[in-house]
């Protein structure tokens, strides 16, 4: 809560109301969605990063960046190694 007494979650939703606000937020919040689900998928299926890692031919290292929400930077291409890796489909679409 700040000093004004509005909570995080009460501002966010305010300003999602702006069309403009709302697509920088999702541009942004993509990458770092992306890095959880990509982990979440790893430890739903067992698997250590460098079980994965070894899967998409990558250093363990590599794919903890992979998992880093304030540093993921992905490729369509990983994105289908990754996918195939955890045997899930990858669905690309847009809204």
């Amino acid at each position: 809560m700040n000093r004004r007494g509005t909570t995080l979650k009460e501002f966010l939703r305010k300003q999602l109301r702006n069309q403009e606000f709302r697509r920088a937020y999702a541009e942004e919040d993509l990458p770092a969605t992306l890095a959880v689900r990509i982990a979440m998928l790893r430890e739903s299926r067992g698997m250590t990063q460098g079980a994965l890692a070894r899967r998409l031919h990558v250093s363990q290292q590599a794919l903890s960046l992979l998992e880093n929400p304030a540093k993921a930077n992905f490729t369509l291409r990983t994105l289908q190694r990754v996918a195939a890796a955890l045997k899930k489909d990858l669905v690309v679409e847009f809204r």
